[in-house]
């Protein structure tokens, strides 16, 4: 998560107002969360921090806690190729406890808030699309000038990549067939006197 904001994404993002409802105050906590957990993130090459808090909420009969949040930080390594986004981690974390497997009945994924310190930042376009794969409508939460900024992926990435339903149903027959037990070979037990008579032909 390196990319920073720029002119045309700063324009399209609505200000939180300042009579707050119960929801408003929720993505605020969860930019706060953010930028809490930013203080761990792992950043010795660039020293920019960045700190992501997804939020993930279920339905009434879910077995998922309520307003789950998985936090997540940038993670650099000397092969920069191998960095990790803030963004991604959170969303690794939180897929990786097992939230899609849940009853949950619609996306879980509600909102994710990203927090660079004092410069608002936004998702770089490779988190953009990783998103997508899971929600591609999901809010994103940011801080600038002061104020919480609200946006939806759609805004940032209106047209990602996806596996059309032909292809998607040709993924989804390779990993039934990989989890598909493998058929025993049947074996055949040739007796001593079976083995005599073909040794006698």
């Amino acid at each position: 998560m390196f990319g920073k904001k720029n002119k045309d994404e700063k324009a399209e993002a609505k200000p939180i107002k300042t009579q707050k409802t119960a929801n408003m105050k929720k993505l605020e906590d969860l930019y706060y969360a953010a930028e809490e957990a930013r203080k761990h993130a792992y950043a010795p090459y660039s020293d920019f921090r960045v700190g992501a808090a997804l939020l993930v909420k279920p339905n009434e009969d879910s077995v998922l806690p309520i307003n789950k949040i998985y936090t997540g930080v940038n993670i650099e390594n000397g092969s920069y190729g191998a960095t990790l986004c803030a963004e991604r981690v959170a969303f690794a974390k939180a897929i990786s406890d097992g939230v899609l497997e849940y009853d949950i009945g619609e996306n879980p994924f509600v909102a994710i808030a990203v927090s660079a310190g004092e410069e608002e930042a936004l998702p770089c376009g490779i988190c953009r699309q990783f998103m997508s794969e899971f929600a591609p409508e999901i809010t994103i939460v940011t801080k600038a000038d002061g104020q919480i900024r609200i946006r939806n992926l759609m805004q940032l990435l209106p047209e990602s990549f996806q596996l059309n339903k032909e292809e998607k149903e040709a993924v989804a027959a390779v990993e039934q067939a990989a989890d598909a037990p493998a058929e025993e070979p049947d074996l055949v037990v040739e007796t001593e006197e079976a083995a005599d008579e073909k040794a006698a032909e």
